[in-house]
């Protein structure tokens, strides 16, 4: 039998999936094509200083007198793109899986034609490896991480809205004893802290060949702090 992978990223929704061991081969799972990120320069704000002239004249017929008004700038600059080098990782001892955060990237750039998401959210692009377990037929798929942000609180599920606004490869998914290096993005509230971890939600499984039950649970670490 083969094993079925859930369509959501959360364990309290996946119906259980059926597992097989090694010597029984399994169906390819669906290639989940994430958007990419790239390490570009700084967003940069627009000029928000326009000048202005008020004239007001006086009430007599031989003087006049203008006073100007100059605008005082509104807006404040958006916070500048960061990147960072890591390694955080995390290990699932049951089905023998190990995720490998590399790199964490902040405040990338909304493409040009969402001014609305640039003004509540800020993106967040994560380097991951996945390397899968050799045991068992379960595949790891971008859509078991989440991004967890301490303040405002969020679990943000991996997001594909994207597509080719940034240049990177994508993390792709991953069939048992196989590996793939790739990106991931997550969109966290505007003004969201420092203080961020990666989660992997494991679905729950049941291995066919012994009527074993592996639980659903949620492994994480430590991004940044």
């Amino acid at each position: 039998m083969t094993t079925s992978a859930p369509a959501s990223a959360r364990p309290s929704t996946a119906t259980g999936a059926r597992l097989r061991r090694l010597a029984v081969v399994g169906l390819v799972a669906p290639v989940v094509a994430l958007a990419a990120c790239s390490g570009e320069a700084p967003v940069t704000a627009d000029p928000t200083a326009p000048a202005g002239t008020t004239p007001a004249t006086s009430t007599t017929t031989t003087t006049s007198e203008t006073t100007t008004a100059t605008a005082s700038p509104t807006s404040t600059p958006p916070a500048k793109f960061s990147t960072r080098t890591i390694k955080a990782v995390i290990k699932d001892p049951d089905l023998g899986h190990t995720i490998t955060a590399l790199r964490v990237s902040r405040n990338l750039p909304f493409p040009k034609n969402q001014p609305v998401g640039a003004e509540a959210f800020e993106i967040v692009g994560v380097k991951v490896e996945f390397d899968a377990g050799s045991r068992y037929s379960a595949a790891l798929e971008p859509s078991m991480l989440t991004l967890i942000a301490a303040s405002p609180k969020q679990n943000v599920p991996v997001t594909s809205e994207f597509g080719k606004a940034f240049k990177a490869d994508p993390l792709k998914t991953t069939k048992r004893d196989d590996r793939d290096r790739g990106w991931v993005f997550f969109k966290v509230d505007k003004g969201t802290t420092s203080s961020l971890r990666l989660a992997f939600n494991r679905p729950a499984y049941e291995v066919s060949t012994t009527d074993k039950s592996i639980t659903a649970k949620t492994f994480s670490v430590v991004l940044t702090k």
